[in-house]
């Protein structure tokens, strides 16, 4: 008897544990859109919120690093729309941006609107694009985050970058 009442608080502890770990994560499903790509341009306008992290130009420097780094955001009626560039003090294998994502503010958390790969460029010094997307609510905060980076003398360097948010 003893054996059988062991196997059973056995299995019983293992109902619980199965039972006890499942999550009930619910939440309404949005459509999350390709970021549009463009050539990189400055945004102009008086609401544009500009990366947390950016690196200004330091590109006499002697060091290989990434220098001249910003993200930046501009919301209006038409959609919301980022630029971003990336550079570095030497000449790099490979210099771009990757996991590029606009989010926007429902709740108190930042939910993914858009997304894009990223884009990069061979055997230069800069990397600038602009993304967007087709539509912004009112009153509604937006943000983009990124990470730049740049292959410099064969070691890898990154920056994750992410702009305020902002809304029109």
């Amino acid at each position: 008897m003893k054996v059988r009442g062991k196997k059973l608080f056995a299995v019983l502890c293992a109902v619980v544990m199965m039972c006890g770990s499942v999550g009930m994560a619910v939440s309404a499903e949005e459509k999350v859109e390709k970021l549009i790509v463009s050539e990189y341009r400055e945004l102009a306008g008086d609401n544009i919120g500009h990366g947390l992290y950016d690196i200004p130009d330091n590109s006499g420097a002697k060091a290989a690093m990434l220098t001249n780094c910003s993200i930046g955001i501009s919301v209006s009626a038409s959609g919301v729309e980022g630029s971003i560039k990336t550079g570095s003090t030497v000449t790099a294998s490979k210099i771009g941006v990757k996991n590029i994502r606009v989010e926007k503010l429902v709740d108190g958390k930042w939910t993914l609107v858009g997304t894009h790969s990223g884009d990069y460029t061979t055997n230069d010094n800069a990397h600038g694009m602009n993304v967007y997307t087709s539509s912004a609510q009112k009153g509604v905060q937006y943000r983009i985050s990124c990470t730049h980076y740049a292959v410099l003398d064969g070691v890898t360097r990154e920056l994750y970058n992410v702009t305020n948010g902002v809304s029109y």
